[in-house]
């Protein structure tokens, strides 16, 4: 089963779901966080999220039902473990121009069990941004794009 967490880029969605698994060890809950990036990359051929990031956004829009489809094969050989899935309602391309939603669809009813979508202050998202020791270029610093960035995954 899954609990699809999604937010903008820098909100803190990996920090949620660490810590969410942290704590379900604690309290003896079969729980693990799962990531999308690494089936999108076998997919497309590229070996890092950073090259994955790169491609066009067409590209991984086109990629995204059979990472699905394998994510829950996944899920469906091991029903009792809870999944926390980290990622995205709104997936831009690297120039923040083309973007791809994702939309929930009649066979996630049957394996989602929760959606969270993490928000946080712009100024607080765009401050954790500029500390990104790796200054990756998808993540916008501009306040106006990521009130839309933001907008948008929460109306998904």
């Amino acid at each position: 089963m899954f609990v699809y967490v999604g937010g903008v880029p820098g909100v803190g969605k990996t920090t949620v779901a660490t810590e969410t698994e942290k704590l379900a060890r604690k309290l003896e809950i079969r729980m693990e966080k799962i990531r999308g990036a690494p089936i999108l990359c076998e997919l497309a051929g590229v070996s890092t999220d950073a090259e994955l990031r790169d491609l066009p956004e067409s590209m991984r829009r086109a990629l995204r039902p059979e990472m699905n489809r394998r994510l829950y094969e996944l899920d469906r050989a091991d029903f009792e473990t809870i999944r926390l899935a980290d990622g995205h309602f709104v997936y831009f391309d690297i120039e923040g121009k083309d973007y791809g939603v994702r939309e929930i669809q009649e066979w996630d009813e049957g394996q989602m069990i929760a959606i969270a979508v993490i928000i946080a202050s712009p100024n607080t998202v765009l401050r954790r941004r500029s500390k990104d020791a790796n200054d990756r270029r998808d993540r916008k610093h501009d306040l106006n794009f990521l009130l839309r960035e933001q907008k948008m995954e929460i109306d998904v």
